[in-house]
């Protein structure tokens, strides 16, 4: 008989075992989703000869590590303005996008009536449309505006789809912010542009960098618009740069690797600048 305040060995038993098995799962889920990063990694430092055998190695000392192919990626000059052009499209879409995004956040939670009503429906149906549909009204806009080959193209894309759904997490939040707290400053006399800038966004640091994070990695990795608004060449984005190591009859694939290991490191650097207030936002429920 089991005494109050001990545990049935059995019942212990049972969650040391169903512990077991969590982290078990946890380390097959991370081996899975780490396994494409590793390989990407290791075919950078490799030859076309040793990728080119079957089965592949995924021993990293099973053939001669050469730095060849990062030579050339970082020695290429088009490679740098690639980085340049795809870190001032993301950069500028994610701060264009919360500059939109959150002022009209903050009307659709406060305002009422049949215009905000039709802006919310407006805003819904914007999000539910693909790119691909978009693409030829959105070319024939920039053509007509003569911002064809101009990053600021891209930037305008990237907000057709980053807008709507920014709008809609920082509207969710914001109604989770007691409308007391607006009626306070309206009775101290702020306005309500005044009230957002003061009061409101310093509390949204946790959505503001989620959707910062989600702006910026879907911004970076944009092709349609890059590959439809832009010139090759220098004037491309790294996404777009990379398919030039892929030819008709050959594959530069070492180079290719590199490429793309070259291409995570802003994500990842973005990633981790904004971690502690995307965390924090995930533990109050965002």
């Amino acid at each position: 008989m089991t005494r109050p305040g001990e545990v049935d060995g059995t019942h212990g038993a049972q969650r040391n075992g169903w512990t077991i098995a969590g982290w078990i799962t946890l380390a097959v889920i991370a081996v899975i989703a780490l396994l494409p990063i590793y390989w990407m990694a290791l075919s950078s430092v490799r030859s076309d000869e040793a990728l080119s055998r079957w089965p592949p190695a995924l021993s990293p000392f099973a053939e001669e590590v050469t730095l060849g192919a990062w030579t050339q990626v970082l020695g290429n000059e088009q490679t740098w303005s690639w980085l340049v052009n795809s870190s001032l499209i993301a950069l500028g879409s994610v701060a264009t996008t919360l500059l939109i995004a959150t002022p009209a956040a903050y009307a659709l939670s406060r305002g009422t009536g049949a215009l905000i009503g039709t802006g919310a429906a407006l805003l819904f149906v914007s999000k539910l449309l693909p790119a691909t549909v978009l693409i030829t009204p959105l070319y024939v806009m920039m053509r007509g505006l003569g911002l064809l080959g101009s990053p600021v193209s891209v930037l305008l894309g990237n907000l057709s789809f980053a807008v709507p759904l920014a709008t809609f997490v920082l509207k969710g939040y914001i109604d989770s912010v007691p409308r007391s707290i607006d009626e306070a400053a309206a009775i101290d006399g702020a306005s309500r542009l005044r009230t957002l800038a003061t009061i409101i966004t310093p509390n949204l640091a946790p959505a503001l960098s989620a959707v910062a994070i989600y702006v910026f990695v879907v911004s970076w990795n944009d092709f349609i618009f890059a590959r439809t608004f832009l010139a090759g060449g220098k004037a491309t984005t790294i996404t777009v740069g990379a398919t030039q190591f892929m030819g008709e009859y050959q594959t530069r694939w070492n180079q290719l690797m590199a490429v793309s290991c070259l291409a995570t490191l802003p994500c990842l650097t973005f990633f981790l600048l904004l971690q502690r207030h995307l965390v924090r936002g995930l533990r109050q429920g965002l």
